[in-house]
């Protein structure tokens, strides 16, 4: 069975703002092809995860300061 898109639509306008937000995570990860991460970026994640575990990560309120965002 086909759905209209408008039918779609119309239950979009019924959702709150939280659902829409969860909708979008949703949709944009059907839309959008995952990206592949090569070894050397995953191995680059890990430390960085590794980093953070250790105390070493910055916040990003520091981060922003510094930018002056």
């Amino acid at each position: 069975m086909a759905i209209a898109r408008e039918h779609v639509k119309a239950l979009i306008d019924r959702l709150s703002d939280e659902q829409v937000q969860a909708l979008w995570v949703i949709l944009n990860s059907m839309a959008w092809p995952t990206e592949k991460v090569s070894p050397e970026e995953a191995a680059e994640i890990e430390e960085s995860f590794a980093e953070i575990d250790a105390g070493k990560g910055v916040k990003a309120e520091d981060v922003w300061r510094e930018l002056g965002v």
